[in-house]
């Protein structure tokens, strides 16, 4: 990947980061401002690079910001609660209301079996190799493995660095699930949500 696209991956990034520091802080014309950027700088991507194979994944995160805007624009200065009927019992409205989050939190959430080889990430050896050892190897033949094995790898490192390739190219040795989530799909201005929206997000790996 050059430095086109890192940049605009990266500058989206930094958007989306700021928009979410503003939503939660209440400041929603620069929340809307800078979602809106961050959509801006996807769609600009995803316009010069039609066949990156991250295309799918920045449309998904485009609507999750889009849909953030439209929320902002259109309520007051509370989240308009889904609506349930008045006679209905303190149980029904309560399963109603967290079967709406769920719905609404999946939406946001981008699950599927990508298409990306290891031989379409170039250079990055030393975390392939690493990946191989600690994921793929282990789960293809577990046999070889008695003692035990890392469950799981951090990738860490600037956007554009190829962390999100990486792991969809192990989903993909593995025909495996790739889950693809940002910060704004799990944060909530609602005290205990974001906690809430991390361990819907473990059930649906494991699921």
């Amino acid at each position: 990947m050059n430095m086109a696209p890192q940049k605009l991956e990266k500058s989206a990034s930094q958007f989306a980061t700021d928009a979410i520091k503003y939503d939660s802080q209440g400041a929603r014309g620069m929340a809307i401002t800078h979602y809106q950027k961050a959509s801006e700088s996807l769609l600009k991507l995803m316009r010069l690079y039609p066949d990156s194979k991250l295309n799918k994944i920045y449309a998904v995160r485009m609507k999750s910001y889009q849909d953030r805007i439209k929320a902002l624009q259109t309520t007051r200065f509370t989240d308009v609660e889904p609506v349930v009927g008045s006679t209905a019992s303190p149980e029904v409205q309560k399963a109603t209301l967290a079967n709406d989050k769920k719905n609404n939190f999946e939406d946001m959430v981008m699950k599927e079996k990508p298409d990306v080889r290891w031989a379409d990430v170039i250079g990055v050896d030393d975390a392939k190799n690493a990946l191989r050892e600690s994921i793929v190897y282990p789960n293809k033949r577990p046999d070889l493995f008695p003692l035990g094995w890392p469950r799981g790898i951090l990738l860490y490192g600037p956007p554009g660095c190829g962390k999100t390739v990486l792991a969809a190219a192990t989903a993909h040795e593995l025909d495996g699930y790739f889950i693809n989530v940002d910060g704004s799909s799990m944060m909530s201005k609602w005290l205990g949500e974001a906690e809430k929206n991390v361990s819907r997000l473990f059930k649906m790996a494991h699921s």
